[in-house]
């Protein structure tokens, strides 16, 4: 369920450069913050969706408790070729209810259609939830 607090905001309009570089396959960076202030930043597998990213992860992780704590996070996904990022900001929304889908997608995305599948059905041993990004700012460095 998506908080009223996000549906009411207007989310931006993402360029066609940035999905295109977004749909590439590449790691995302995803930044929370701890109880006492300090960032918690980790890598994670992502999908661009619409105009929201998704990830998924043990549902136990700092992450997630830091997230169910304070929604606000930012997504940075590097293109570690070349000097060029996006970093998108907003807040998050939790899904349980789709994480093996969502595993096989991001396995599939990120080890390939074969083996996406049998990668995501392990990792789905450990109980995960799908973390979803509502895009409110977006912002590029380098030529993206």
């Amino acid at each position: 369920m998506v908080p009223p607090y996000i549906l009411f905001r207007r989310m931006p309009d993402i360029a066609d450069n940035v999905r295109a570089f977004l749909e590439e396959t590449r790691f995302a960076v995803i930044g929370s913050t701890n109880r006492d202030g300090s960032p918690h930043l980790t890598a994670l597998w992502y999908a661009l969706r619409g105009d929201t990213i998704m990830m998924n992860t043990r549902s136990d992780s700092k992450k997630v408790r830091n997230l169910k704590r304070d929604a606000r996070a930012s997504v940075c996904v590097v293109d570690i070729g070349q000097a060029r990022h996006v970093t998108l900001e907003g807040a998050v929304t939790f899904d349980d209810a789709h994480v093996t889908e969502d595993l096989t997608t991001l396995a599939s995305r990120y080890a390939g259609a074969d083996a996406g599948p049998g990668i995501a059905a392990n990792i789905a041993k450990t109980p995960h939830v799908s973390v979803i990004l509502h895009i409110e700012r977006v912002k590029t460095f380098g030529k993206v």
